[in-house]
């Protein structure tokens, strides 16, 4: 009968294998009590009744093929995985022993002990499989998770590439490799690994999900919307494909359409609390944002939405309430606290800005974009030495970060430069660099040689204004190690005021640095005089294109009606990005025209912008570009701040620290620029009349 049995064995495993269960169990069952095969046949039947989710029968009968075979390794071993599957650990644990002590060469039950162990005992085990069986799949797969999950992506991935090179088609592990790269920071074999991938499993929701997450990282929005779509016809249960299919439609500015996939999402997961943070967004609903409160209380999401809502009410009501209610919640967030540092900052209250700042850098200190609020409010309240060791943080947010230049020589790190090629390199855009450059005559006077990386429109002006210095033909930022010109030091222009206790302590004062191309600046003044015979000229601007703060620094065009009606002065635009049409415009509303055909382009010439500049007696415009190229040609500049200034206007002064020749003019209430202009036009026309130079 042994012979017979073992036929029958062998059949009802082919027969399980090719997907009939049914006509397996009927062959194992044939199997006589008294047969030497009888306790494997117990063991293939109970596999087969836990496959098909029966797990009490399939405990039953690996239970029976244990006491007829008790020194059966792989029935002790089945029998703990399913008690690991009905949350028996205690029992599971001792069966996966038992089946280890019997066949140690075994590697399944080695694996299935490390599934109920701890943390540092579960990668020992799954070691200790992977001696024992170098090239075992499960083995390698297991022990890349669980370093993976660790942050040891270097060794996960060996783990994976040793799957791999066993069985080269095995999903899993060109899956989680793709995913290990990925968090390594290096997208293009990622995407290499998720295709390689989706040849093994076509349709796949996760894998398609995976490369629109890498194509939504590199802003290509449409192509993320294509995978995020596809994942989700692959996977119409997979959550995450719904959700980030809609926050890629809200990139795409299809706030309307991306409704839809969110509440979609909501169906799979309907404990999703950022998808009902969205939706509350999206909807303008608080109904959304309380349903994530009541999902998780203690979870800041809901109230920062409750906040963010609350901006909408008059005088932005609630806001502040919302935003320390998600601070008592979660005190160990340090976005709550940075949130409303940043409140605080725009209600005008930088002291309290500084304070919920520090907090939350106390509970982060990596908080990169709290480290930068809390430095432009301590600069804002002129406690500089804190403000400019803050400062330094800048370049660690997310914006700052593609800005950062790299060499292999140290950063200045203030010694004495007597002698030292110093490597000084711009980063926060043309008025910053402008401003920063007022102290590099005083890095000349303390010896140092000087080479400057800065933007293209400006280096003319810094070669011909800064003669000693090198001004090298540079591209942008690469985020690899740059040449360094012969330098022996390097150091961003922001952190110059660091390096030199500016304003706390040290000896630097910011100096005028601008030389113009005198023979066009004369032409611009001696064209412009014989437009306005015996007038003076006055330069102006009255917008900001910038995206965030651009509208609390443009000033109408009717309210400068009474500046460009002040006798003697001929009002000529300097503003940027006006063609003839936006000036033709402005002199419409205002009552009066001004002289826009100087032929200057203020944005791409900034050699031409700084010879108009020189060739003016007084420029007059709110906070802008042209404010810093007035200040650095130490021209008179009267500049128009808006309430909550930029750091570097303070709060109270009408002078500037930086600029000589500039007198500020404070806006006191919100967006109201009346009492301003007013106090401009009476000013200027005292000015006129007192023949000041």
């Amino acid at each position: 009968m042994n012979r017979a049995s073992l036929r029958m064995l062998q059949e009802g495993i082919q027969c399980q294998r090719a997907g009939f269960p049914g006509r397996a169990a009927r062959l194992y069952r044939r199997i006589p009590p008294d047969d030497q095969h009888y306790a494997d046949a117990l063991n293939l039947l109970g596999m087969l009744s836990y496959e098909e989710g029966r797990a009490d029968e399939a405990t039953e009968l690996l239970q029976r093929s244990i006491r007829a075979k008790p020194d059966a390794a792989t029935a002790w071993g089945n029998l703990g995985g399913v008690a690991h599957h009905l949350g028996r650990r205690p029992a599971a644990m001792a069966c996966h022993r038992r089946s280890i002590i019997l066949a140690p060469e075994q590697v399944d039950s080695v694996i299935g002990l490390s599934r109920l162990a701890s943390e540092t005992t579960r990668i020992a085990l799954l070691r200790w499989a992977v001696t024992v069986s170098p090239l075992d799949e499960t083995a390698n797969q297991e022990i890349g998770t669980e370093l993976a999950e660790g942050g040891d992506l270097p060794a996960a991935i060996g783990g994976f590439r040793r799957v791999l090179a066993a069985h080269p088609t095995a999903s899993a592990a060109l899956f989680s490799l793709g995913n290990a790269l990925r968090d390594l920071k290096r997208p293009g074999e990622a995407e290499r690994l998720y295709r390689r991938t989706l040849c093994l499993l076509p349709g796949s929701g996760n894998v398609q999900n995976n490369l629109g997450l890498l194509a939504f990282v590199r802003a290509d929005w449409a192509t993320a919307e294509a995978w995020f779509s596809a994942a989700s016809r692959g996977d119409p249960r997979l959550a995450a494909a719904w959700s980030n299919r809609a926050r890629t439609l809200q990139k795409l500015g299809r706030e309307s359409d991306a409704i839809r996939p969110y509440k979609r999402a909501l169906l799979t997961d309907p404990t999703d609390i950022a998808v009902c943070c969205e939706l509350a967004g999206l909807l303008e609903a608080k109904d959304w944002a309380r349903r994530a409160m009541a999902l998780d209380p203690v979870s800041p999401q809901p109230y920062s939405r409750m906040a963010l809502l609350a901006t909408k009410n008059e005088g932005r009501a609630g806001v502040l309430d919302w935003l320390h209610r998600g601070a008592v919640v979660r005190p160990d967030d340090p976005d709550a606290w940075y949130n409303i540092g940043v409140e605080l900052g725009r209600a005008g209250d930088p002291q309290g800005a500084v304070t919920y700042g520090t907090y939350a850098t106390r509970v982060s200190d990596t908080h990169a974009r709290a480290q930068l609020n809390t430095a432009l409010a301590l600069l804002a309240l002129e406690r500089f030495q804190e403000g400019w060791h803050a400062h330094t943080r800048r370049l660690e947010t997310s914006e700052g970060a593609g800005l950062r230049r790299f060499f292999d020589i140290p950063e200045w790190d203030g010694d004495p430069i007597a002698g030292r090629h110093l490597l000084l390199w711009g980063e926060q855009g043309i008025g910053d660099e402008v401003q920063f450059l007022t102290l590099a005559p005083h890095l000349r006077r303390l010896g140092a040689r000087l080479t400057i990386i800065t933007e293209e429109r400006l280096r003319p002006i810094v070669r011909r204004s800064l003669p000693d210095a090198a001004v090298p033909d540079v591209g942008p930022p690469t985020g690899r190690t740059e040449d360094h010109h012969g330098a022996d030091l390097h150091l961003a222009l922001g952190d110059l005021p660091d390096r030199l206790h500016l304003f706390c302590g040290g000896e630097a004062i910011p100096e005028p640095w601008i030389v113009p191309d005198a023979d066009r600046a004369a032409a611009l003044r001696s064209s412009l005089q014989a437009r306005h015979p015996g007038k003076r000229l006055v330069g102006i601007t009255w917008r900001s294109i910038a995206p965030k703060t651009g509208g609390r620094r443009t000033i109408a065009p009717a309210l400068w009606r009474d500046v460009l009606a002040v006798p003697g002065a001929a009002v000529v635009s300097l503003q940027y990005g006006a063609g003839p049409e936006d000036i033709a415009a402005f002199g419409a509303e205002a009552g009066l025209p001004i002289d826009g055909s100087h032929g200057v382009d203020p944005v791409q010439d900034l050699d031409g912008l700084a010879a108009l500049v020189a060739a003016m007696d007084l420029v007059v415009c709110p906070a802008n570009n042209t404010v810093h190229f007035a200040g650095a040609l130490a021209k008179p500049c009267w500049t128009l701040v808006p309430t909550r200034p930029d750091w570097r206007w303070g709060l109270g002064r009408s002078d500037s620290l930086w600029y000589p020749r500039t007198i500020v003019y404070r806006q006191e209430t919100d967006d109201d620029w009346s009492p301003v202009m007013a106090r401009v036009a009476a000013d200027l026309a005292s000015w006129i009349a007192q023949g000041a130079p």
